[in-house]
């Protein structure tokens, strides 16, 4: 498995230190002082500029290492910033949330994961909570490469010899997933070339979605 304790101790901007687009393009719709679930909040790229707006986050991620480090910047910003470590799937909320950030996570699960999270934020939010969620569609540059090199563990979904996941969407599909939510926004697009730390510089056939919750 990926040790992304190592990669967050060795670059203070593992994934860059812009917040999403997506999130940036909507955060007005964010209710005033609204609780927020930022789910794998890493080293706090997408949580702090909502702290800064005076909004409530809680950030989740197994590292302990990105938690030390977004817990100092948003202290260094003046702000407060809840985290849990682990697992999301092992995660237990106190309250509803008022929106939920879900960015680079689904790619990552088996089917039946991804299927148990979007129960899960449901489960986790209320009428009128917004979701901003990315997935990796079919057309990502990676699939033709795991398809052939991990097995085949379900729909476009593959396992590698180290237990890691890749989910892939077909084109369209993320829509029929989320029954309970109305579709703000909907896109399936070929993302920015960008890299991770020293790695490569590559790019991810990217769904982009923005919802709010109907019942």
């Amino acid at each position: 498995m990926y040790d992304y304790d190592t990669a967050y101790d060795e670059y203070a901007t593992y994934f860059g230190n812009e917040p999403e687009s997506i999130l940036t393009a909507y955060m007005e719709e964010f209710a005033p002082g609204g609780r927020v679930l930022d789910i794998g909040v890493g080293q706090g790229r997408n949580a702090l500029p909502l702290v800064r707006e005076g909004l409530r986050v809680t950030g989740v991620d197994p590292s302990s290492v990105a938690l030390v480090q977004a817990r100092e910047a948003a202290a260094a910003a003046g702000a407060e910033l809840g985290l849990w470590q682990g697992d999301v799937l092992d995660y237990e909320p106190v309250a509803p949330f008022d929106a939920v950030l879900c960015f680079g996570l689904m790619q990552v699960l088996s089917r039946g994961q991804c299927a148990s999270l979007l129960h899960r934020l449901f489960a986790w939010t209320r009428p009128g909570s917004l979701l901003l969620l990315t997935a990796w569609h079919v057309d990502d540059p990676s699939y033709e490469r795991i398809s052939e090199s991990w097995e085949r563990v379900g729909l476009h979904s593959f396992r590698s010899e180290t237990g890691e996941h890749r989910t892939y969407l077909a084109r369209g599909v993320i829509r029929n997933l989320l029954p309970g939510w109305e579709i703000i926004h909907h896109a399936e697009v070929l993302g920015p070339l960008h890299d991770h730390g020293d790695g490569e510089t590559h790019r991810h056939g990217t769904i982009e979605l923005v919802a709010r919750r109907r019942r």
